[in-house]
């Protein structure tokens, strides 16, 4: 499994494929599957299509790993742009922002700084629905500094979350900490192939220690702390202990959600709803959709055969 991350993430950083993926007509439904749109406004129509399903989206702006200042700026003006869009279309007002897209490849005073203003616009914008600045989690050598932002700006009293990846050594303590803190915290298993002196590896230590995260997020203390608990995982395994530790320590349905890709486990994604489950779909929009997407088919290697039937289906048509 790691041998095939490994190699699409190789894809996934190769300039000349990824030209040719973005102009080749056969990968238009691929880029369909697993993004919102080209611009914002493409984007806004598919979060607003989810919510006439039942679901909620988190907007995101393609582009990260970001050292060029030029980029830095596209990258926080799409981000700031959609948000006057989505308040002004009454939906949730939730983007997610990697560090690395906004200016921590240069420093962290500047990602900071564009960080802040995100959140800033978003605050100002708040409605009914839910507003957030989810700040996404990169491969653990930023892990430190990205805990470090959102602990600065929610001292702020802006409106953010983080991400926190279970399979890290050190997600138990950084998780007791936002724990107390009263955080909005989405759980991921983690997608980096990260070294056994950082992370758990094999499957099963894998998916215990997101069971063991599971197990703080809802613990009573964290209810009575107001934490927001965000389940990231398209395991049917994790959501379904996550549900039962809801309902045992007397979460409401409105107080935590499922948080998924757009395009991965769409029928599931569905269940879910009818089930009366808050679904929400990481929504990334922009051009550079092939490093992304390929991404994702390196996390589940069954969406491989969904890339080979969508070329042949555009060839042959």
């Amino acid at each position: 499994m790691r041998l095939w991350q490994k190699a699409m993430i190789g894809l996934a950083r190769n300039d000349r494929i990824t030209a040719w993926m973005h102009d080749a007509r056969c990968m238009r439904r691929f880029s369909r599957m697993f993004v919102g749109g080209a611009d914002a406004d493409a984007a806004l129509e598919r979060a607003q299509e989810l919510k006439g399903r039942g679901m909620a989206a988190s907007l995101f702006y393609l582009g990260e790993y970001v050292s060029d200042q030029e980029l830095i700026r596209r990258n926080v003006g799409e981000l700031e742009a959609m948000a006057p869009k989505l308040a002004g279309a009454g939906l949730d007002l939730h983007l997610s922002v990697d560090p690395t897209q906004v200016g921590a490849m240069l420093s962290w005073d500047v990602c900071r700084e564009n960080v802040t203003a995100l959140a800033e616009t978003v605050a100002a914008l708040a409605g009914a629905g839910r507003a957030v600045v989810m700040i996404d989690m990169e491969d653990s050598s930023v892990t430190e500094r990205t805990l470090a932002l959102h602990g600065e700006l929610r001292a702020m009293g802006l409106p953010v979350g983080v991400t926190i990846q279970s399979s890290l050594h050190r997600s138990r303590e950084d998780l007791e900490r936002l724990v107390e803190a009263g955080a909005t915290v989405r759980l991921v298993k983690g997608a980096f192939a990260e070294g056994s002196e950082v992370a758990v590896t094999g499957r099963a230590a894998r998916d215990q220690s997101y069971l063991d995260g599971l197990g703080q997020l809802f613990s009573p203390r964290a209810r009575e702390q107001g934490v927001y608990p965000v389940l990231g995982t398209h395991d049917h395994r994790m959501v379904a202990h996550g549900a039962a530790l809801a309902q045992r320590h007397g979460w409401r349905p409105d107080q935590w959600e499922v948080e998924m890709l757009l395009g991965v486990r769409p029928v599931y994604q569905r269940e879910l709803v009818a089930q009366g489950y808050a679904v929400r779909l990481y929504l990334p929009f922009g051009e550079s959709w092939f490093p992304y997407a390929i991404r994702r088919v390196g996390e589940r290697p069954a969406n491989a055969w969904f890339v080979l039937r969508s070329m042949l289906d555009s060839l042959f048509k």
